[in-house]
Parts: structure tokens; sequence; C-alpha cells
């Protein structure tokens, strides 16, 4: 249960921020990606990363965006827009200016602090994980599909029609079949093989997974065409302006990635001023590789991640 909570009510999106940890050092704000809500910090087979910021003395705060599959107008820039209207209500409601809170994001979450650096909003130290700009190199099919989609003039209006995708009603009802050795798509674009215990899996599905929103998914489809998503400043595709960040940013890549390709990652790296970059994964055996979810749920990730960020949010600025 949430020891305290801030409801931010958008123009597209509302936002809830909760924090589910004391109250300790400077707070973290946690970012999720697509069709996932913020438990997906808190899956582990020991301690998640959610609990290892708050072992390490920082207050961790939840972003839960509310998104529905049949609503509309739930796109990228409204996300971005709901995200930076629920950090001015936790500097308003914490007294701390921006510089003084962390963030984390797992892929779109990661892409959407990144925008925000971009425009100038002067977050202190900014972690992402399995997140880029460039996704043309990725091996997921769906985005591809979704390049051809019709956008603008929508002349099939499939976003009133359909909505998206009811993927929190899906994964109630599938969850018991993710880990069983299945060859699923779905499934691996998020895990590895081996990587990510059968029980931890389904523990995602069944308590991470959100809708995800039509107008968003034709957004980041943007990011496997040459143009880019357009989310950075002057409508810019983000992927140009972000040799604008001038904050210490962290990247972890899952080099068997096959929805965020590690060169992607790298990428992103070479274009920040003050970057660093992890890479696991290796060479992809059985049960080592990491996936697009794996960051958060394997129990490498203990070492091979969590280890690396705890430090990164220990620096100073």
């Amino acid at each position: 249960m949430p020891r305290e909570e801030i409801h931010v009510v958008g123009e597209q999106v509302d936002v809830r921020l909760r924090r589910t940890a004391p109250t300790a050092g400077a707070p973290v704000v946690f970012v999720p990606g697509l069709a996932a809500g913020p438990e997906c910090f808190d899956v582990h087979p020991t301690r998640s990363l959610l609990a290892r910021v708050a072992d390490a003395g920082r207050t961790p705060w939840l972003v839960d965006f509310h998104v529905h599959w049949r609503r509309t107008g739930q796109d990228a820039a409204a996300l971005l827009h709901a995200l930076e209207q629920a950090l001015a209500e936790l500097r308003r409601h914490t007294g701390l200016d921006l510089d003084r809170i962390d963030a984390i994001g797992h892929s779109l979450g990661g892409i959407l602090l990144l925008a925000l650096a971009a425009d100038g909003v002067p977050l202190r130290r900014i972690v992402t994980l399995a997140s880029a700009l460039d996704f043309r190199d990725g091996r997921s099919p769906l985005p591809r599909l979704l390049t051809l989609a019709p956008k603008g003039l929508d002349p099939l209006r499939l976003s009133v029609r359909t909505g998206g995708v009811p993927a929190r009603r899906l994964a109630q009802v599938g969850a018991s079949a993710f880990g069983r050795g299945l060859p699923l798509p779905i499934e691996l674009d998020q895990f590895h093989p081996g990587t990510t215990p059968g029980e931890v899996r389904r523990e995602y599905v069944r308590r991470a997974v959100r809708d995800m929103p039509l107008a968003l998914l034709l957004d980041l489809a943007d990011l496997f065409t040459s143009g880019g998503l357009r989310l950075g400043p002057d409508d810019l595709p983000l992927r140009d302006a972000a040799h604008r960040i001038a904050q210490p940013v962290l990247l972890v890549a899952a080099v068997q990635d096959r929805q965020c390709p590690v060169r992607g990652v790298r990428a992103v790296a070479g274009d920040l001023p003050r970057s660093q970059l992890i890479e696991v994964g290796g060479d992809g055996a059985a049960g080592q590789g990491f996936g697009h979810v794996d960051v958060l749920t394997a129990p490498a990730a203990a070492g091979q991640v969590f280890d690396p960020v705890i430090a990164f949010l220990s620096e100073p600025a």
C-alpha cells in the first residue's frame, strides 16, 4: 500500500505519484515504459530495484500513468506533458528543486526522461534502462507493422474505433502461459530464454502490464523510422536534440534486447555530453543473456544492473 499519494490531473493523461517507502533521502522518481505500470520496478526474485533504492537511503516515488486503451489523445506528447506536471507537483510537495531529484526510466520511461532533459528540465541524474532513440535495428515485428499505419488524418479513424490494445485484461488471462518454455513471440520480445525464472515472468505480467493506447503505439513506431520520434524541443526528432542534455546519464543496454537494439543505446551514449554506458548480456548464452525486461527481473540484474545504478545515484552531481 502507498504511504503517500499525489494525484495530478493532466489534459489527456492523469498521473499518480506514489511513495511506498519511508521518507529518507532525496527523491528518486521511477518512470515505467510502454504497457507497464510502476510495479515493473518491484518484481524480482530477491530484492527489486525499487527496494534497493530504498535500502540505499533514498525516497522512491513511482509514476503511474492512467492510460486506457479506449481513450483517444493519449500519445507520447500527452505522457510527456503529464510527467512534467507530475515533477512540478513533486517539487512543490517536497520543497526540493528538481536539481536535487534523480530519475530512473525503463524503455519509454527513459525516453520521456531524456525528452524532458533535452528541453531543460534540470533533474540531477538520470538512469535509462533499455531505452534508445533509434530502434531501426530492433527485431520486434509489431512496431514495424505500425509504421505502415495511417497517422495525421487517420482516415480509418482507428483510434476511435479500436482505441488500442487492452493489454491489462489480456495479461490477466494469459499470464499463466509465460515461463513455460513456449515460443511465444511476445514473451521473446521481453525476456531472454532462461534468464528470468518462469514464476517471476508470470508475476511481472500479472502485476505490471497496462493498456496500450493506439495513439501512443503509432508515435513510438516512429522510433523505427528514419525520421524518428518528434518529442524534442521545437518539434525536433529527439535523437537530434540529445546533445542538449546537460546532466549525467547512465544508460543500461541489454545486448539481446529484441525491441531496443544495443546499437541504438550506444548511439545515445555517444551523443550525450555526460554519459556512462553499461552493456549486460554477454554472448547471450541461455540463462545469461538479457532481454528488454530482464534488466529489471533477472536474478543477475542485482549485481550487473542494480549495483551500478545505486553507485551512479550516490555520486555527486
